[in-house]
């Protein structure tokens, strides 16, 4: 008799397979699938095109970050040589108010080999070419002149 159990049971366990394999193809059960994963779906795929399009956003932003910083250093230095050529034009200005004003203190233009010689003193001690044009009351082209001489 125990034998015949186990044979039922055998028998019923195998017919209870053959019916779940068969039940997988039930037309309700993939139509309520289809349903639960299609919105699930559409949902993930307009995630997931979002997510790439704040990406790029976020890159598009970093590259314009670092060209803008580019401009500013830029401008920076732009700025810089800009104060430091006004500064040398106040010199210049302040000086040459102060040789209107003051006739008397003009220097006496020297002439030939001594004119020469006072541009290569003055360069010598670090004048620059603005400068001993100043001092002298000559052009700057001709102190640049005197000073390619000297090479």
């Amino acid at each position: 008799m125990p034998y015949l159990l186990f044979f039922v049971g055998l028998a019923l366990a195998l017919t209870a397979a053959f019916k779940l394999t068969q039940k997988k193809n039930e037309p309700f059960d993939d139509a309520l699938r289809a349903e639960v994963d299609r919105p699930l779906n559409r949902e993930l795929v307009a995630l997931f095109e979002l997510q790439e399009s704040v990406e790029s956003a976020l890159s598009e932003l970093d590259e314009k970050n670092q060209v803008y910083h580019h401009l500013v250093t830029r401008m920076e230095k732009q700025r810089e040589a800009v104060e430091f050529r006004l500064q040398q034009l106040d010199r210049l200005i302040s000086r040459a108010e102060a040789i209107l004003n003051n006739p008397v203190s003009r220097p006496e233009t020297p002439t030939g080999r001594v004119r020469h010689q006072e541009v290569y003193r003055l360069k010598d001690e670090g004048s620059d070419v603005a400068d001993i044009a100043a001092q002298l009351g000559i052009g700057r082209g001709e102190v640049e002149l005197i000073l390619g001489l000297r090479r």
